[in-house]
């Protein structure tokens, strides 16, 4: 499992070389490093997330936009990669139990 350390450096590496073009404060690499150990939090020992994390490992595009904040709505692209290369693939069915129906 990642840790918090990790996550910051992950968020600054790729931030920097995927987003060089979207500048992040330290406050705002400080607030995706939280909300990202919250989804390795939830993923592995049921910590509870926000409206906006939510609607992010339900793959819901739309409400992800709506619920995210200024720093979050700049940095969605890497709560993408993030979930595609961090989290196991199966996070998504603990997002959407209903979607195990569909993968049978």
């Amino acid at each position: 499992m990642i840790d918090e350390n990790q996550i910051k450096d992950w968020v600054k590496i790729n931030a920097s070389g995927l987003m060089p073009d979207i500048p992040l404060q330290e406050n705002e690499i400080e607030h995706i490093t939280m909300c990202l150990d919250h989804l390795v939090k939830w993923y592995y020992e049921d910590y509870p997330i926000g409206n906006f994390l939510t609607a992010v490992v339900k793959n819901d595009f739309t409400e992800a936009c709506f619920q995210a904040d200024g720093t979050n709505r700049k940095s969605l692209y890497l709560y993408a990669l993030f979930l595609a290369n961090k989290l196991p693939f199966d996070y998504r069915i603990k997002a959407n139990p209903k979607l195990a129906k569909t993968l049978k």
